[in-house]
């Protein structure tokens, strides 16, 4: 009997650390979020930053980036909430940039690099889109 109280003991050790984990990944992306501009949110793959600029000039930036760095588009799609640009970097590694209109003047755009994601390739993408700003 002692044995099946440590066990269930130890399992609700591991549901409570589980979910402290997950609650100090809510609150720091929540925190991220309400920064605005210039903050990072690095999820899953993907680093997101909102600028404060239209959705119109952000996508111009994008495009321009991607140019800048010789990379091939290999489809785009805007309107006036949304846009994505695909492609794929000269080593053959594919890429993906979101940009969503979250007000009038301010943007939010994610960069995805590779399968998994490449957290520094994807803030060069940022450092470029910036620029054009």
């Amino acid at each position: 009997m002692n044995q099946r109280r440590l066990q269930l003991v130890a399992l609700l050790c591991c549901f409570l650390i589980g979910l402290t984990a997950c609650s100090r990944e809510m609150v720091a992306i929540g925190a991220t979020a309400a920064v605005g501009t210039g903050a990072y949110i690095y999820a899953q793959g993907n680093l997101k930053r909102n600028y404060e600029a239209s959705m119109d000039d952000t996508w111009k930036a994008a495009i321009q980036s991607v140019k800048d760095l010789n990379l091939t588009i290999e489809s785009q799609k805007q309107d006036e909430s949304i846009g994505v640009i695909k492609g794929k970097m000269t080593a053959g590694q594919s890429f993906t940039i979101n940009l969503k209109r979250l007000d009038e003047n301010l943007t939010e755009v994610g960069v995805r690099v590779g399968t998994f994601g490449d957290r520094k390739r994807s803030e060069a993408f940022h450092d470029r889109i910036f620029s054009h700003l």
